[in-house]
């Protein structure tokens, strides 16, 4: 249940409002637009579930008030008087519960779009079929094809509804009920029942605690920014201390506010796009939209910066307790260069870190002061100045420190002091990194502040915001960026990424096909290289390889295995029989619980089964208890659905639909004298019978199970990160002096294997695009490893926890790339690259063959699960046997910032090598090993051993 957070900060500092404000964000902003009905006791979950309660009983009134329930005409096919009451009138409160009151406003919206689509399109398929039913029925021995086509035509209406349901991948998206007797008029009642069961939960939604998203964005973007504030404090004070290292770390890990997960701010940003209703102002769209985009992907970035700064408070704390150790066993002090080289960079890198957290809670109160307020009169271009200065600084002390010590010299530096000195300049990089991303959050900022504001007096009519363009309101030039205002030109504003690094329109990321059948190869030659008939032949396949691909395969599975459960329906001699049975339940539930993957579908299955026979005896007993007092079963169907509202799972909605179905379906039908046991029977055995029908179908029918796609995909998974390293290796600087490729022309094996690009932010786009396609590729490959916990095996259960290591490994070599990709597509790194990594390059070629290599053998074991050979390639020895090299010819020849960027570099492929060869391992524990274990390998090759 989505609803705004009530951070936690610490108190005032630098000037900046307390966390308290934040807590008054939502309410301060939501009562600008809307009334509402405001209670200061009721915590925000119980409320959520209140306002839905409210909405469920009213619409359960169309059942239970004699007025309500005589505006619901009764359907032809009940062949019921006007006056009696409407036999689905219980569908009311049905739609109530899909609707969920409990959604942001944007959510509404869209829900109520997709309402009405799903009309539209639903009137399309029920009249077409219905209409050609009929025009067969009329035409003399033609029965039997009306039926089939009928059939047919329900197989594709829901083979195309299943395709859609995984294509949109969205929580509104979903199948409701179904119309059991074709033709104009039911059609239209029940569109009338589906309109008046959305306009309760709309009216519920906009003025009973209505929710913004727009206001829950700003609420989770303030609770983010708090919450990277004190990590990185926290991370710098617990990198420069050594004493009392121990609390400065219980600080960090005890904070607080903890930061909301990009997935969650891009889902509020979508809703709030979404409330063009009901506001003075649109949601975020157009130039506001894109300034809120550019802020959360800079926010997103910054996670992954302090990330990065907290590995580097972990290795820096490490070496000191294994420095401390080393010490006592001989009885000796540590080595004192490395406590004088921390001593002396400790003022430069609290200053850097206090700049910036001070802006980091500058921008906070933006985030969190009422709308239209002005938090602070100085220009965002003060703290874009004062940021980029304090680099400056940063950077003479940083260099000036480091030139100075004498740990970096070629004569005395040891494996201990490079791997000390690697961690320092490590932790340094990454932090300018940090503050040089403030300047594009800054600068996003400013941009939405300005926007708003000058958007803000535009409308003055909620309802004016009808008529309207959903996109923002056109501001000038002048009022972002005032006449006469010097932006600053430095290098570190050129390098912003809100100004070269921010995709102006959707990269697709460049990952080869890494599917079987490679095109242009011997088996699947080229297509230009063909025949006529060859080419004819070659569409054929490639219509038949898609027809074989996933999602296509469901499509067909769900159209067609509801067909067959339909198919009853449409016979004399079944449909007594299948009416007899709601046979219309059980092709709902079929198509609700029927879902891509074999776990998603047992999981559904089961909750569905669960739901189904709780809510029926609910029902059932209450009806019986007292089936003809409105009264009472009106208020207990409000206290009911309270705890269903409150948890909000499937099963709770299944209880809540079930209950509907028995009790309100059975008052409204009472002058036939209808067993409410009966009911409740038929309903369960309708549902048990969909489900059932769904796990026998997803068992046999093209089984897709979630562990098989689950190795698949991490297989892809390991191919693709494999790809984007040897594009970060293969990278040429795109600045400054080019090497030359004129020489490698005729030479295929030393031909460039990617093409140049015009500019670096065109490469560095496509390379954070692959970096984001990885990143949601995880989010899908934990998804699917929750899902395996449903499929029971034989042999035993799935070994989830192992895989979570796996992912969580998997991650850390994503977040090790993307500093590899800050690292060298700096300046600076031209300078480095070619004069001490080019001079070493075969060991470079060996370090990273053996990187793409070990990436590729994992992907062949996840999808082939077979033993894997007892030798694996050694990526970390290639990597020491590298950067020794490389570091000799660097101590050498040191230059300005030079040693920063080596050295982290040096670190970030420490990382990467070593986490890779930790996967080997793990991979061939889990697997295991051809010939049965590794050792007997290894004794092949010692000095006493014998073949």
């Amino acid at each position: 249940m989505i609803h705004p957070p009530r951070p936690t900060g610490s108190a005032e500092r630098n000037g900046c409002i307390s966390s308290g404000a934040c807590a008054s964000t939502v309410d301060t902003i939501r009562s600008k637009y809307f009334w509402a009905i405001e209670s200061p006791i009721l915590p925000w979950k119980y409320r959520l579930a209140l306002k839905c309660s409210i909405a469920y009983f009213i619409a359960s009134l169309f059942t239970f008030s004699p007025y309500l329930s005589s505006l619901i005409s009764n359907f032809p096919a009940y062949n019921n008087t006007s006056s009696s009451p409407s036999p689905v009138g219980y569908l009311v409160a049905t739609v109530s519960v899909h609707f969920n009151p409990a959604k942001t406003i944007g959510a509404m919206v869209e829900a109520d779009l997709y309402c009405l689509v799903g009309l539209i399109y639903s009137a399309f398929v029920c009249l077409s079929s219905v209409s050609l039913f009929w025009w067969l029925q009329g035409k003399s021995g033609w029965d039997w094809l009306a039926s089939i086509l009928v059939i047919l035509w329900i197989g594709v209406h829901f083979g195309f509804m299943g395709w859609m349901k995984v294509w949109m991948n969205h929580p509104s998206f979903s199948v409701g009920d179904l119309v059991k007797e074709g033709g104009l008029e039911p059609l239209l009642q029940t569109s009338f029942i589906a309109f008046c069961g959305a306009v309760i939960s709309n009216l519920a939604c906009y003025f009973i605690w209505p929710q913004s998203a727009t206001a829950i964005l700003k609420a989770n973007i303030v609770t983010t920014l708090d919450s990277f504030s004190n990590v990185l404090e926290s991370v710098t004070s617990a990198f420069c201390i050594d004493d009392g290292i121990h609390n400065s770390i219980l600080k960090l890990e005890n904070t607080t506010s903890k930061p909301s997960s990009f997935a969650t701010l891009k889902n509020n940003l979508r809703e709030s796009q979404s409330e063009w209703i009901g506001r003075r102002r649109g949601g975020p769209g157009g130039r506001l939209g894109k300034a809120y985009e550019d802020a959360l992907d800079s926010m997103n970035r910054l996670k992954q910066h302090l990330d990065e700064l907290r590995t580097g408070r972990s290795l820096r704390y490490d070496l000191v307790r294994q420095g401390q150790a080393a010490a006592d066993l001989r009885d000796a002090a540590p080595a004192c260069p490395r406590s004088e080289l921390l001593y002396e960079l400790q003022p430069a890198l609290k200053s850097l870190s206090k700049t910036c957290t001070w802006s980091l809670m500058r921008m906070r109160q933006l985030f969190s002061a009422p709308l239209g307020d002005n938090p602070f009169e100085d220009d965002f271009f003060d703290l874009t100045e004062e940021i980029e200065g304090a680099i400056f600084r940063f950077d003479g002390a940083s260099n000036h420190t480091l030139r100075n010590t004498s740990l970096i010299s070629y004569d005395t530096m040891n494996v201990e002091d490079h791997e000390y000195v690697s961690v320092v300049c490590f932790f340094i990089f990454t932090l300018k990194e940090t503050a040089t991303e403030l300047i594009s959050l800054a600068d996003a900022t400013n941009r939405i502040f300005k926007l708003e504001h000058h958007a803000r007096p535009n409308h003055t009519h909620w309802w004016t915001g009808i008529f309207r363009s959903r996109s923002a309101p056109r501001t000038p030039t002048n009022d972002i960026h005032p006449p006469g205002r010097v932006i600053p030109k430095s290098s570190t504003l050129k390098r912003r990424f809100s100004s070269i690094m921010i995709p102006k329109g959707l990269i697709h990321p460049s990952f080869p096909k890494i599917r079987p059948h490679a095109p242009n190869t011997m088996h699947t030659p080229s297509y230009d290289g063909l025949t006529f008939i060859g080419k004819i032949k070659m569409r054929f396949w490639s219509f038949g390889r898609r027809v074989g691909e996933a999602d296509v395969r469901h499509a067909f599975k769900v159209g067609g295995a509801t067909a067959i459960l339909a198919a009853p329906a449409f016979f004399e001699a079944t449909r007594l029989v299948f009416l007899r049975l709601w046979g219309h339940w059980a092709l709902i539930s079929f198509f609700v619980v029927m879902s891509p993957t074999l776990g998603e579908t047992n999981f559904s299955s089961l909750h569905r089964v669960l739901g189904t026979i709780f809510g029926a005896t609910v029902a059932a007993i209450m009806y019986t208890l007292f089936p003809e007092n409105p009264v009472t079963l009106a208020i207990f169907g409000f206290l009911f659905s309270l705890p269903c509202f409150y948890y909000n799972t499937s099963a709770s909605r299944f209880i809540l639909l079930t209950y509907n179905l028995t009790c309100l379906y059975c008052y409204n039908v009472r002058e036939r004298a209808v067993s409410v046991v009966e009911v409740a029977i038929l309903r369960a055995i309708a549902v048990t019978a969909g489900v059932l029908w769904a796990a026998l179908v997803a068992r046999v029918w093209w089984p897709a199970e979630a562990r098989r796609e689950f190795g698949r995909m991490l297989g892809e998974f390991c191919l693709e990160i494999g790809w984007l390293y040897t594009r970060l290796e293969a990278a040429n600087p795109y600045f400054g002096e080019r090497e030359d490729s004129n020489s490698n022309v005729g030479d295929p094996e030393r031909r460039p294997l990617l093409p140049r690009y015009s500019t670096l932010d065109e490469y560095v786009k496509e390379l954070m695009a692959m970096e984001l396609h990885l990143q949601l590729k995880l989010l899908q490959l934990r998804k699917l490893l929750d899902q395996t916990q449903h499929e029971p095996r034989l042999k035993g259960p799935f070994p989830v926890e192992l895989y979570r290591g796996i992912l969580e490994s998997l991650g850390l070599i994503l977040g090790r790339l993307r500093g590899v990709r800050c690292v060298t597509m700096r300046e600076e790194w031209c300078d480095v690259r070619r004069e001490f990594i080019l001079p070493v390059n075969a060991r470079r070629r060996e370090m990273a063959g053996n990187v793409v290599l070990s990436f590729s053998t994992l992907a062949a074991a996840f999808q082939l699960k077979a033993p894997l050979p007892p030798y694996l390639p050694s990526p970390d020895a290639a990597r020491g046997r590298f950067v020794c090299l490389s570091s000799r010819s660097f101590v050498k020849n040191l230059k300005k910032n030079a040693e920063i960027l080596f050295f982290a570099y040096a670190l970030l492929m420490r990382g990467l090598t070593g986490e890779v060869e930790g996967l080997g391992r793990v991979v061939q524990e889990a697997f295991g090993v051809v010939g049965g274990a590794r050792e007997g390998f290894e004794g092949i090759f010692d000095e006493e051993g014998e073949i």
